[in-house]
């Protein structure tokens, strides 16, 4: 299983709008238009080492500006030795590539996942996104 595929085992799905929180939950026409949204964009993507790690306070105050999408877990999760219970991305519509920062044990703490789109951007998924 790939880390993008992981998401589609999420039970909840949070959006930031410059920190306004939008929940929403499996089932609901929201989470299903951003889950097909998710698959599109990352159908030719590929996992790549992190750039970076996330240190908890500074990426909390980051969540207050711009457009965030966070993918919640009812239970834990592991992929590539890494524990997750959330994953959470920034989403710019230019990006070719992003991080899945890893939210665990009370934080978000820590090394990273990193998806290269390829050939796409998160264009469309910002634009999904904007118009919930």
């Amino acid at each position: 299983m790939l880390i993008q595929e992981s998401i589609e085992r999420c039970s909840e799905i949070m959006i930031y709008r410059d920190g306004v929180l939008t929940a929403c939950r499996s089932g609901e026409p929201c989470f299903l238009k951003i889950l097909n949204a998710w698959k599109e964009m990352t159908a030719e993507a590929i996992q790549m080492p992190a750039f970076g790690v996330s240190i908890d306070s500074l990426t909390r105050k980051e969540m207050t500006e711009g457009i965030w999408v966070e993918f919640k877990f009812q239970k834990d999760s592991e992929f590539d030795g890494m524990p997750f219970q959330r994953l959470l991305v920034s989403v710019k519509p230019e990006n070719t590539g992003f991080n899945l920062i890893r939210y665990w044990d009370g934080g978000y703490n820590g090394r990273c996942f990193y998806l290269d789109l390829r050939k796409r951007s998160m264009k469309d998924f910002y634009s999904v996104l904007m118009n919930l």
